[in-house]
């Protein structure tokens, strides 16, 4: 057992060094096809509390996991909490494999296949992982392991209670100002032109 200690330090330390990171950050934009072929952006469900697992069907634990979802799934409807599940063996799990599996546990929430990356992105090393992110989209929670749902869910209810955020319309405002100005030169060019266009005209008059 003593043999061991030093490789299970570094397996925990590099574990909390990984959770540590991903708290408190931006979660990362990314872009993936579902089981069924539907194409999907993270951010596209701003302004709602996100939970990704990443799994593997071949991990042991991912599978009673599932179940601690299906949980949670039936607690709270889309509209509020949006849920992923997304594989990082893309090899192995395949969209037919995918959609046997969410049948199997009569899951009610996205699958997808890490076509893209993301659990590298994400520093996934252990699987099941679960990222709780806010209506911000800001990484709030990280888990690792087989996770309760009597564990997510006071934390799904914390960030479902936050205000989220007022939209930033600082750009649409800029580009709103910037267009004002632009038509505002065009109405003093076309003005100066016309005053300079009449001026000869004026000119002949007078010496006839």
């Amino acid at each position: 057992m003593i043999k061991f200690l030093p490789s299970v330090l570094l397996i925990l330390l590099a574990v909390s060094t990984v959770s540590g990171l991903q708290s408190g950050r931006e979660a990362q934009d990314f872009q993936l096809k579902d089981s069924h072929g539907n194409g999907f952006s993270l951010s596209d469900f701003r302004g709602k509390v996100v939970l990704l697992e990443f799994f593997a069907s071949f991990c042991g634990p991912c599978k009673p996991q599932l179940m601690e979802l299906k949980d949670i799934r039936a607690t709270y409807p889309q509209e509020q909490l949006v849920m992923i599940s997304i594989s990082f063996d893309p090899s192995i799990d395949t969209d037919e494999r995918l959609i046997s599996l969410s049948r199997n546990v009569s899951a009610s929430w996205t699958f997808a296949k890490d076509t893209a990356g993301i659990s590298d992105k994400y520093e996934i090393m252990i699987g099941p992982t679960i990222i709780l992110i806010d209506k911000a989209g800001i990484i709030r929670n990280v888990h690792e392991g087989l996770t309760k749902s009597k564990v997510l869910m006071p934390e799904i209810d914390q960030l479902l209670a936050e205000t989220p955020p007022p939209q930033d319309n600082s750009t649409a405002m800029n580009s709103l100002v910037g267009i004002m100005g632009i038509i505002i030169v065009i109405v003093i060019l076309l003005r100066f032109a016309r005053r300079r266009k009449s001026k000869p005209q004026k000119t002949r008059e007078q010496r006839r």
